[in-house]
């Protein structure tokens, strides 16, 4: 019974150890590349750099309350689905709700919220993509910790490729996206200081939530959307979104540079840029 004991002792050690390790990895991989994605956007800016604490401040609050939100919101609008289609709704079908629409509009809305947390930093048109970007960052990050830790269950194989695919794409996704909608933010806290009248970030909200949509719908489209579809759909559809978001990203960066550099550091830029 005394050897039982130790070898079952000894075996929950073994298991204890492996799970702490897969989630150091599970951390690593989700935090380390969104943290030098941070460094690479907030280092777009030469003139008044955002200070660390207040990204990393709008980082947290991605990571924690805005993907907590959304949890929240989806949870309770797929809730809501159901029991309007009276559960009659085909699980594909779904699927593809929540990936097109329900997920682009909420989520967009929540890290928006963020940005608006900050709203005291926007003194400056490019801030709000530097904010925006942080706050889609943290999002990205702890999303990919569910996905990482979900995919390792099912293999390391298929833990490999997940890291891949989402460090490339989803991750620049949510960093893109909300830097368009915290554009928005930005543009209507400068110009209502500088004339008192704010202008509407709703087109930047909704230009950010048409991305995201679009960014899912390709990412489904060899799964969900065309079910029976070869797997060189799939690849059409990674590739698509590859360029979207790394396009749209590079576009990013170069508007925090340009408008960084384009007026001496105490000269205010218009805020129709």
């Amino acid at each position: 019974m005394t050897i039982y004991f130790i070898t079952d002792r000894s075996y929950t050690q073994r298991t204890m150890a492996l799970f702490v390790l897969e989630l150091i990895i599970v951390l690593i991989v989700a935090f380390v590349p969104a943290l030098l994605y941070l460094m690479w956007i907030r280092r777009a800016e030469i003139y008044d750099r955002e200070p660390v604490d207040a990204i990393a401040g709008t980082f947290i609050y991605g990571l924690i309350v805005a993907l907590g939100m959304a949890f929240v919101l989806e949870l309770l609008a797929l809730t809501l689905l159901e029991t309007y289609t009276d559960g009659g709704l085909d699980p594909t079908m779904e699927s593809i709700i929540l990936a097109v629409v329900l997920a682009p509009v909420i989520e967009e809305f929540t890290k928006l919220t963020g940005v608006m947390a900050s709203s005291r930093r926007l003194t400056e048109l490019e801030n709000g993509l530097v904010y925006g970007a942080a706050v889609g960052l943290g999002f990205a990050a702890g999303e990919n910790v569910m996905y990482y830790t979900s995919s390792l269950t099912e293999g390391v194989e298929l833990f490999i490729i997940t890291v891949l695919a989402r460090t490339i794409t989803s991750t620049l996704l949510h960093t893109s996206a909300s830097a368009i909608s915290g554009f928005g933010i930005s543009r209507s806290h400068v110009s209502k200081l500088r004339t008192g009248r704010g202008t509407s970030w709703l087109p930047y909200y909704f230009a950010a939530v048409l991305m995201h949509a679009a960014f899912n719908f390709l990412a489904i489209l060899g799964s969900d959307i065309l079910p029976d579809a070869s797997g060189e759909i799939s690849l059409l559809g990674l590739l698509g979104s590859l360029v979207l978001v790394w396009s749209t990203v590079r576009y990013i960066r170069g508007k925090i540079i340009s408008l960084d550099r384009a007026y001496p550091r105490y000269v205010q830029p218009p805020y129709y840029r």
